[in-house]
């Protein structure tokens, strides 16, 4: 039997279930699909695109390694995928099609039309699951509902955990590599060159490994007391990697097992924590898959939906470009804008103070993540920025709202993170980087709002939008 292998956001040959089983039960021939006209729609931004495309070429080395041919097809939306990949399976004689799923509405219903178009052909589909460690509707409460709530959905995550199901499934043996050419994969796309984040983020499922190693054997014993200090290496940074599937969610959690003496729970705090960060992972795409109009630019919490978000551009802006006045906001959305990578704890301050201190609308701060994160991911980026915002499922109460001076002094304390980020400040008296309200710096905007006004307006607001 030979299969056409469907990669999407899974570019990897190791824990790979629609490979795995192509290759089990005959020959494997891979394809992949440009559709850069989709993607921008979905608000792709250049240095993800270009990481893709650098992990694409990685992965057509380890295929090579396999004797697996890959073949590409660059059709701008969607819509035309079924007929594409149709013709491209009877071109080379494959008796089927196998992919991993994907969780948002428009993926899903690309690959609902593709299965159509298959089977409507008399060809066989086989869907697995790689995305999770484990997938949508498995996860449920006594009543078989989804959950809604972190804490709940962690703790049946855990109880019904089977490594036998959850191990990473090994590399496929190599195949006689059938008599069809690879397709010449471009060193750009869109306009965009594999090579935009090469130096800082090297792609390919071996450098992703590389990183887990190094991160299990010298920092994920801290990370519970190190992860949210940016000054610090002390997150794993392994977030593009997952993104883009060169590194899977069950690899990650066989490592930290392993390195925990066999423990999903208890043991040490750091992997227990950084465990836990992975369970979030999970629990975002159970939300996307199970919730559709979240994919829709809806609130999760529709009531939120009523919130007066303000119209104002020049705000919008000034946050976009790391001139609020605030240094830890501005620090961290030049980080942003530097390396197309944020901090953690910095994504939520800076999600925050967007939404609680600007009061403008979360959407606008999801695509401009998107626009510019090299990690960029619908699940993660859509459930951080409703948690933020107090839209989403088991998100901050709207009454929590950050105080960006007060978590400069708690998180970066000496101040290393903000001088490092906001030249203007790098000789500054702590006064200035941790008071810029009461102490004016040369050369560094003045707060764009005031941090007690803005906490008002925003209490205000979002009490009204919840009474309707």
């Amino acid at each position: 039997m030979r299969t056409l292998v469907w990669f999407r956001n899974d570019l990897r040959v190791d824990d790979n279930p629609a490979l795995h089983h192509a290759m089990e039960h005959g020959e494997a021939i891979a394809a992949f699909c440009f559709c850069n006209a989709q993607w921008r729609d979905h608000d792709v931004g250049d240095n993800r695109l270009a990481f893709l495309l650098d992990n694409l070429h990685a992965l057509a080395a380890d295929l090579r390694e396999l004797g697996v041919p890959l073949r590409t097809i660059t059709e701008p939306w969607f819509d035309d995928l079924p007929d594409r990949l149709l013709n491209l399976a009877e071109r080379v004689d494959a008796d089927g099609i196998s992919f991993n799923e994907e969780y948002p509405l428009n993926e899903r219903v690309r690959d609902s039309k593709v299965t159509r178009a298959f089977e409507g052909a008399g060809r066989t589909v086989t869907v697995h699951h790689a995305g999770t460690v484990q997938p949508p509707g498995t996860v449920l409460t006594g009543e078989d509902e989804p959950y809604t709530v972190f804490t709940p959905f962690k703790k049946r995550w855990l109880s019904q955990i089977d490594n036998s199901h959850t191990a990473p499934l090994p590399r496929p043996d190599p195949q006689t590599r059938p008599d069809i050419d690879d397709s010449d994969l471009p060193e750009q796309t869109d306009g965009v060159p594999r090579d935009r984040v090469a130096q800082r983020w090297p792609a390919g499922a071996a450098e992703a490994r590389r990183r887990l190693d190094d991160f299990a054997d010298e920092r994920i014993v801290r990370y519970h007391d190190d992860r949210d200090f940016p000054a610090v290496d002390g997150t794993s940074s392994l977030s593009p990697y997952l993104s883009v599937g060169s590194l899977s969610a069950r690899q990650c959690l066989a490592t930290a097992v392993e390195n925990n003496g066999g423990k999903l729970s208890g043991g040490k705090e750091g992997i227990r924590t950084w465990i836990d960060e992975l369970i979030w992972r999970d629990f975002y795409r159970h939300v996307i898959a199970q919730f559709p109009h979240v994919s829709r630019r809806q609130a999760f919490r529709r009531e939120y939906d009523r919130v007066p978000w303000r119209n104002a551009p020049d705000e919008l802006e000034a946050w976009k470009e790391g001139r609020t006045g605030y240094p830890l906001v501005d620090a961290a959305m030049r980080q942003l804008a530097k390396t197309g990578w944020m901090h953690n704890r910095l994504r939520m301050v800076t999600a925050m103070f967007l939404t609680k201190h600007l009061l403008i609308d979360w959407r606008q701060g999801e695509r401009h993540f998107m626009e510019q994160l090299v990690d960029g991911d619908f699940a993660a980026n859509n459930g951080g920025w409703q948690w933020s915002a107090s839209t989403g499922t088991d998100a901050a109460p709207y009454f929590r709202i950050f105080n960006p001076h007060t978590q400069a002094k708690r998180f970066d304390p000496k101040g290393e993170f903000i001088r490092r980020m906001v030249p203007e400040l790098a000789e500054a008296p702590d006064k200035a980087v941790f008071d810029p309200e009461g102490n004016a710096t040369e050369g560094y905007p003045r707060p764009i709002v005031a941090h007690k006004h803005a906490r008002q307006r925003a209490l205000d607001t979002f009490k009204a939008a919840q009474s309707g």
